[in-house]
């Protein structure tokens, strides 16, 4: 009977022992659930930092990237072998495709003008200039290079330097010209004495003495006229009186079998400029009329109102204007003749502008048009005016 009681005992023993067990192992099991909780939600606060860590990055990659397309100059990316592993748009628009995976010398090649680069500017050979930046990447094999256009700076510049040529140049004209003017008048003046002569020669020669030191005389006007500019000021007078004055003061330097004519729509028509100035600049235009034509020059010069204009015409039967030539007419210093300044046109251009007007030009198979159109007067405009109301009145 003792077994029984002792297997019995032993039974009880395991089973407590068990009981023992089964509580430490549960008490165990929750201590590893609340680690578990706690360790999960460490996880998800880390990983929600990282998430965000990762949006702030990729909004500020975008951004970067969003800055870099909207540069105005030309980044570009090499490594350690000289090939272009990125770049942005304005890279394309400057230097053309393909770009990426090309060696920057080939792009270099392809490019630029050989020879035309000078302190960090390079040429390209649509005529664009470029200035270039480099950089070093750090740590990492490779540079980064920045191409800026500064084509338009570069012209500025040009712009300013030729101002300031042209500023340097009328104030030395300017002297020039009136020391010349005082020998240059008694020059004119002993010519004349020269032609009161019987001889036929001797008269021609005179005659083309007198010539030579009119057209020296206008080219030092000429030259005092640019180095003065223009100035909006004068007198109200009459457009007729004008022409006939201009055309009997250029009567005398006209080539002989030269034709001048003048045609005014109407008599009445006036301005107000200043008219020495207005003059020269009519001069300037028949003498530049009467050069242009080969055999029989034919010149008009005219007047007519157009809408609020008054516009003085010189007109030739020359052989035109080439295009070329044609962009450049009132260029100052600009010229095709050998024995030109290139001034006469530009000084045109000064007083017409001064005066508030402009010139037109129109060119044809057949001859060449200069049309200096200045503001109508307002007493003009007002007779107009009336006799329009007085039109619609009868």
């Amino acid at each position: 009977m003792a077994n029984p009681a002792m297997h019995a005992e032993a039974l009880e023993s395991a089973f407590e022992a068990f009981n023992q067990h089964s509580e430490r192992l549960a008490a165990t099991y929750r201590e590893l659930q609340d680690k578990v909780s706690f360790l999960s939600g460490q996880l998800a606060v880390a990983q929600r930092a990282e998430y965000k860590q990762l949006l702030e990055k990729e909004r500020l990659g975008n951004r970067l990237a969003q800055l870099l397309e909207a540069l105005p100059a030309a980044v570009i990316v090499i490594d350690g072998e000289g090939i272009i592993r990125e770049s942005n748009s304005k890279s394309v628009e400057l230097l053309n495709t393909p770009l990426l995976g090309c060696a920057w010398s080939v792009i270099v090649q392809r490019e630029f003008c050989r020879g035309a680069s000078r302190d960090g500017e390079l040429k390209l050979k649509d005529g664009r200039w470029l200035c270039l930046s480099r950089q070093r990447l750090g740590t990492e094999a490779g540079e980064i290079l920045l191409l800026a256009d500064i084509t338009d700076s570069r012209r500025t510049a040009e712009i300013l330097q030729r101002a300031e040529r042209l500023t340097s140049i009328g104030e030395m004209t300017a002297q020039l010209g009136h020391q010349i003017r005082t020998p240059l008048a008694s020059a004119l003046l002993y010519a004349s004495r020269l032609m009161d002569t019987d001889s036929a020669a001797q008269k021609d020669t005179a005659e083309n003495i007198t010539r030579r030191l009119q057209d020296l005389r206008s080219i030092v006007d000429d030259m005092l006229r640019f180095a003065a500019g223009a100035r909006k000021t004068g007198t109200h007078f009459g457009v007729s009186d004008l022409l006939h004055e201009v055309a009997e003061s250029i009567a005398p330097q006209l080539r002989k079998g030269s034709q001048l004519r003048i045609e005014i729509a109407d008599n009445r028509l006036s301005v107000v400029a200043d008219r020495e100035a207005l003059k020269g600049a009519l001069l300037n235009l028949i003498c530049n009329a009467s050069q242009a034509c080969q055999d029989s020059p034919v010149i008009e010069l005219s007047a007519v109102r157009s809408g609020d204009s008054v516009c003085l015409t010189v007109t030739d039967n020359g052989h035109g204007i080439s295009d070329d030539i044609r962009t450049r007419l009132f260029e100052p210093f600009f010229t095709t003749r050998p024995q030109g300044t290139g001034l006469g046109l530009a000084v045109v251009r000064t007083v017409a502008e001064a005066h508030g007007g402009e010139i037109l030009v129109d060119c044809g198979a057949h001859g060449t048009a200069f049309s200096i159109c200045l503001p109508a007067p307002a007493t003009e405009q007002r007779n107009e005016d009336d006799a329009a109301a007085e039109d619609d009145d009868e």
